[in-house]
């Protein structure tokens, strides 16, 4: 057995057991040499910078939420439900409430397909969880906390979460999946269709309900997130169908101007990318297959500082002639896991 292979399976026992010890559980196999001294001072610099939540296979064959301190350290499950899934949650804006989804057990984790099945909301540690139902698909807080954004056939609709009547309704517009609020309330941005060939970015005025691309249209490109100033997105920037290659990490402005890479790795799909609340770093997931099912993609997470970039791993001449200012890192790689948020707020963990 080779030793990237005794490497991966110890990030992916790491990941099962929910009881992380923080540097001793990333993949060492990538940290050798000069790099660690740059890795020890990255995870130095965001190891007190807050929570990060995330999904992750248990031994008991669910996938259920974590929390971990952005280097990995005191990683703890907190949800413990051995009969449902959950996936994909997001903290609000004040990082006291978390949104996701659940799922009977039988029900496999999809990239695209998680929201529309149950959505919980929680405290941050997990506690206290309403099981809202399935009719909040792909739901996004809003700027104050106090409403959601979600999907359905009819469109956008803004819901109170204090009597879940729906105050206003937009037409989605092709947007379909991955809704996200932007932090200022003034837009949306989705997976979309009608923009292009293939899937791309949407992005829609909350107030005009205007739509404009933001990603390419000749390839697929999903997951997006805001940043916190309301005029950047991240994305994954996807393959073009029939052509070898693989996703990547993306930021461009919200009008599709000014894109440019982040992190592109030779054999890895990039997908799942937010930035943390103070803008410097972004943090990703990382898989082996071009994601629906997660099951099968051995997903693992890493962290970037935004000043890096952009950053390419790997030998590829054809990564490396586009990106000819690209650097190696560093990489703060984290254990296996899928589709992390990232707070800065306190959250008590003593439950």
């Amino acid at each position: 057995m080779r030793v990237w292979q005794l490497v991966l399976i110890s990030i992916v026992i790491a990941g099962i057991s929910g009881q992380g010890k923080g540097v001793q559980q990333r993949d060492q196999f990538f940290t050798k040499g000069d790099s660690d001294r740059r890795v020890i001072s990255l995870s130095e610099e965001v190891h007190i910078k807050g929570w990060v939540i995330y999904s992750a296979l248990t031994g008991k064959g669910d996938w259920d939420l974590l929390l971990m301190r952005p280097d990995g350290s005191d990683r703890r499950n907190i949800t413990n439900t051995p009969g449902f899934n959950e996936a994909a949650a997001r903290f609000s804006p004040d990082g006291q409430k978390i949104l996701y989804y659940r799922m009977p057990k039988n029900v496999a984790v999809d990239n695209n397909k998680y929201g529309i099945y149950d959505l919980v909301i929680a405290d941050s540690n997990g506690a206290n969880p309403v099981v809202w139902g399935n009719d909040y698909n792909w739901a996004s807080w809003g700027p104050d906390g106090k409403r959601l954004a979600c999907l359905s056939i009819k469109g956008i609709q803004i819901i109170d979460l204090s009597t879940k009547k729906t105050i206003k309704e937009l037409n989605r517009r092709g947007i379909v999946q991955q809704l996200i609020w932007s932090p200022d309330g003034k837009w949306f941005v989705g997976t979309a269709n009608g923009l292009g060939q293939y899937w791309n970015i949407g992005r829609m005025s909350e107030i005009t309900g205007e739509v404009n691309a933001v990603g390419e249209v000749d390839r697929y490109n999903c997951t997006p997130d805001w940043l916190a100033d309301s005029q950047h997105i991240v994305y994954s920037r996807g393959i073009i169908p029939e052509v070898s290659g693989w996703a990547q990490l993306w930021m461009a402005e919200g009008n599709g101007k000014e894109k440019r890479v982040l992190y592109a790795e030779e054999r890895q799909h990039i997908y799942g990318g937010c930035v943390s609340p103070d803008g410097k770093y972004a943090l990703f997931t990382r898989s082996q297959q071009d994601l629906g099912e997660v099951d099968n993609s051995l997903t693992t997470m890493a962290i970037i500082r935004l000043q890096d970039t952009p950053i390419i791993i790997g030998k590829n001449y054809a990564l490396r002639k586009a990106y000819p200012d690209a650097n190696d890192g560093p990489i703060l790689w984290l254990s296996w896991g899928w589709e992390p948020h990232w707070t800065y707020a306190a959250i008590d963990v003593k439950k």
